[in-house]
């Protein structure tokens, strides 16, 4: 074989090899996003509004065919997420999630006497489906800081 010929194989070879790597790093970066988050929300109820449904760090949320928006004041990812929590709601788009979780839990959101009252809520986020699977709700007392 003269060196031109092996300079070929060897520029093949290293462009196969790249590209193995590539791909098999653009799929684990799409399998992690794929895999929920565990995240701790911390905001206040309202109910729905369409005009102010699209604010800034506003997410209209949904439970069971009743609707609210959820005006989001901290969003911390839990256990070694990447994304800061303002990065994360710009990963939800358009701002809606569906909840999910065990109806005595979250029953309580009917409650009108909730709207305005600030919630932590804690559990496990599914961006591409949008879904958040609730494991935890707490109501904060009047003019209650977390």
């Amino acid at each position: 074989m003269n060196s031109n010929m092996v300079s070929r194989w060897t520029v093949v070879i290293a462009a196969g090899l790249m590209s193995m790597v590539g791909t098999s790093t653009a799929f684990a970066q799409a399998r992690a996003r794929s895999r929920p988050l565990h995240v701790r929300f911390v905001g206040t109820f309202q109910p729905f509004d369409e005009k102010t449904a699209g604010d800034l760090h506003t997410l209209t949320v949904s439970y069971d065919k009743a609707q609210w928006l959820f005006r989001v004041t901290r969003v911390n990812v839990i256990g070694g997420g990447t994304d800061p929590g303002t990065m994360l709601l710009n990963r939800i788009f358009p701002p809606r999630l569906s909840l999910g979780g065990p109806p005595a839990l979250l029953d309580s959101l009917k409650n009108p006497e909730n709207m305005g009252k600030q919630f932590t809520l804690e559990g496990l986020l599914y961006v591409t489906n949008k879904r958040f699977q609730v494991s935890s709700m707490k109501g904060e007392p009047e003019g209650g800081q977390q």
